[in-house]
Formats: structure tokens, C-alpha cells, sequence
């Protein structure tokens, strides 16, 4: 029941989704907006995905998550949509490497089990990415490599060193850049942005990108970030945006930075 005065609010779910590209289960926590359970048409969805040492309940414990789509949904400032925030491993990098088949756990396993298991979209144009810090890699990779599946891309303090990680970075050490125990620059550089630029140039579609870094980013990030536009720039200039505000690498920008993305990939779709 609901107490009288208090708005209606979202619900999430935390579930699972059997994927043969890990050889095991990976899990996910999804938010249903209000209205869920009657509604009769399918609802927009949002993937976003966690940074290195998290897992699929960070954007609900740390990113205020549930009141920013409670709040944006209630103001019209986004449609309803279902977010979906998955996890296949702490440090997967979203990528497929040598011990973990993350982009495929992703494209092959997730999106079709969320297509079947809730009332959403299974179009491009109900289809967006986002993600903070690794997540922010692994949303950029899976849009470069996929732009077919995805309307709009939200890339949040996003881990896209060029040409290498810093020696603070997760990346090295996470499995997907190891060869004979140590980091393997060229592992990272293959898999890196800058090497997916040129297929993803000659694709029919591209994917229309929001990125934000703080200026005080310890990792640096402020820096990659604004390269990345450029780049990006050079491809699709009407369909990429760059934000660099006050603050670091954590969830003081990570959290704050959330509606506008989500408000940004949802015109975007909208307009697909």
C-alpha cells in the first residue's frame, strides 16, 4: 500500500540470465517504472553498466538511481523506460578476452533474455548504453562494434585510455590485457576504441554519444575523454556531446551526471 502524500515509485527486481557465452549465470538488477504490471506496450530500455570492482546493484547503492528515474519520469523529463544494469564479473571490461566472453554475455545472452522476460523494445530505437568508468569503456566498445543495436550511448567518467591505462588503472591487471601474467599493451590497444573507429566509420548507423568527465580526474580521464570527442567528432559532429564539470573520479560526478545522460540518450532514440 502506499502512504498517502508519497509518489509512486519504480520497482527493482535483481535476477539472473543463463549465458552460455560465460558457461554460467550472469546477473542483473532491472528498474520496472510505475505502471509496469498494467501496461499493454513495450517500454524503452537502458543497459548501464558498473566500473571495475562493482557489480549490478552499484547504480541503486551508490547512484541514487531509482529517485533520478522516479524524479525524471514524474517530471516528463524521460519516458518510462526500463533500465536493466548487469554485471559478468568485476573486472570484464565489457570485452571478450582470453578467460571471459564479456561483449558476448552482453549481445548474445542478455539483450535476448531481457527481451523476453520483461515488456521491452527489442528495436534500435528502444535500445540505449550507457555506463560509468570501465562501464563507460565497455558502453563506447559494445556501441562502436555494434551500432545496429543502439540508439544513443551514455559514457560517464569513461576509462578510454590512448594509447595505455595508467599504472593505477584496473585494466592492468584485469584478465581480458594479461598474456604470461602481465599486461599486454597490445591486447588493450586491439581492443581499444581507436582500433574500432574505422569499421564503425563505414557502418550504415552511428551511435549518438553523451560524455562527461570530471576536471579533476585523478586517472586522467578529463583529458581521454575530450580526445575521444574529437575523434568521434571528426565522424558523426551532430551526434556526439562533451561535459567536463567540477569534481573526480567517483560518485560524486558519476551520480549527478545520471539524468542528464539518460535525458540525453532518451532524445536521441526518440528522434531515431
Amino acid at each position: 500500500a502506499l502512504v498517502q502524500g508519497v509518489a509512486p515509485a519504480g520497482e527493482v527486481l535483481r535476477e539472473a540470465f543463463a549465458s552460455p557465452a560465460l558457461g554460467r549465470d550472469g546477473q542483473y538488477t532491472v528498474y520496472l517504472p510505475e505502471g509496469y504490471a498494467a501496461a499493454t506496450a513495450p517500454y524503452p530500455v537502458v543497459y548501464l553498466l558498473h566500473g571495475a570492482g562493482g557489480d549490478e546493484w552499484d547504480w541503486v547503492r551508490h547512484g541514487s538511481l531509482v529517485a533520478t528515474l522516479d524524479g525524471l519520469i514524474a517530471r516528463g523529463a524521460l519516458r518510462p523506460s526500463v533500465v536493466v544494469m548487469p554485471t559478468v564479473g568485476p573486472v570484464s571490461w565489457w570485452v571478450n578476452g582470453p578467460a571471459l566472453a564479456a561483449e558476448d554475455a552482453v549481445v548474445q545472452d542478455l539483450l535476448p533474455h531481457i527481451e523476453r522476460r520483461f515488456k521491452v523494445r527489442s528495436d534500435r530505437a528502444g535500445r540505449a548504453i550507457g555506463g560509468l568508468s570501465m562501464g563507460g569503456y565497455g558502453a563506447l566498445h559494445l556501441a562502436l562494434r555494434h551500432p545496429q543495436r543502439f540508439c544513443g550511448a551514455a559514457l560517464i567518467s569513461p576509462a578510454v585510455y590512448d594509447p595505455l591505462p595508467p599504472d593505477r588503472s584496473s585494466a592492468r591487471t584485469a584478465p581480458a590485457f594479461q598474456r604470461a601474467g602481465a599486461f599486454d599493451a597490445q591486447a588493450w590497444q586491439r581492443l581499444n576504441h581507436p582500433a574500432q573507429l574505422a569499421a564503425y566509420q563505414a557502418a550504415p548507423q552511428q551511435v549518438p554519444m553523451w560524455i562527461v568527465s570530471g576536471d579533476h580526474d585523478h586517472l586522467g580521464i578529463a583529458l581521454h575523454s575530450a580526445q575521444l570527442f574529437w575523434r568521434l567528432h571528426a565522424v558523426q559532429p551532430q551526434q556526439v556531446e562533451l561535459r567536463i564539470v567540477d569534481g573526480d573520479h567517483d560518485w560524486a560526478v558519476f551520480g549527478p551526471a545520471l539524468p542528464e545522460a539518460l535525458q540525453y540518450v532518451d532524445r536521441q532514440c526518440l528522434s531515431r
